[in-house]
């Protein structure tokens, strides 16, 4: 319900803005949503300063694409898609891609207090970040969407556009890799 009431409350703001182009309208939505993209880029980079320059280009392609958003439709999505799209473009252009692979339910391996996001001062996630870090590129993403923004798989797939086999098989790849390097005393 409370999403509900965010998502109204920035098609709100996104209106005015488009109608005023007034900045002042456009900043709740920076103040909203800074932290969130901030700790999707950095768990995505790894570098603070790349994570911090990804959210601020992610916000001013956000600015200029305004018009492209579809009012009704999640902010939040559209823009963390942005941000998504902005920090893979920064891997590739440094050749630094990591990769996931797929894991079968290890929601045991993220505990609330770990992954919470009031918890995101602290973004060393110690062992857990490690292990992700191992992992693919795609399937870093994918399993930092489903286990640390607890989205639902009809979201991640319509996220990463990809059908839900392909998603499937890719956190259930990544579950068995951090399976075995933890076996493996990594």
């Amino acid at each position: 319900m409370k999403e509900h009431r965010e998502e109204e409350a920035d098609d709100a703001l996104i209106k005015k803005y488009i109608a005023t182009g007034n900045s002042e309208y456009f900043e709740p939505l920076v103040q909203r949503y800074e932290r969130y993209a901030y700790v999707y880029a950095y768990s995505l980079l790894k570098n603070e300063f790349d994570a911090q320059d990804v959210v601020a280009e992610s916000f001013l392609k956000a600015f200029s694409k305004i018009r492209q958003y579809r009012q009704g439709s999640s902010f939040k999505n559209w823009f963390l898609k942005i941000v998504h799209n902005t920090s893979f473009d920064l891997l590739r252009k440094n050749k630094t891609i990591i990769y996931l692979d797929d894991q079968e339910n290890s929601e045991s391996l993220y505990t609330n207090e770990a992954l919470s996001y009031d918890n995101i001062d602290s973004l060393d996630f110690g062992e857990i970040q490690k292990s992700l870090d191992q992992l693919p590129h795609e399937l870093k993403g994918a399993v930092i969407l489903r286990y640390y923004y607890d989205w639902d798989y009809k979201k991640i797939c319509e996220f990463l556009n990809i059908p839900m086999g392909p998603l499937s098989s890719r956190l259930n790849r990544a579950c068995k890799k951090l399976k075995n390097m933890y076996e493996g005393g990594m």
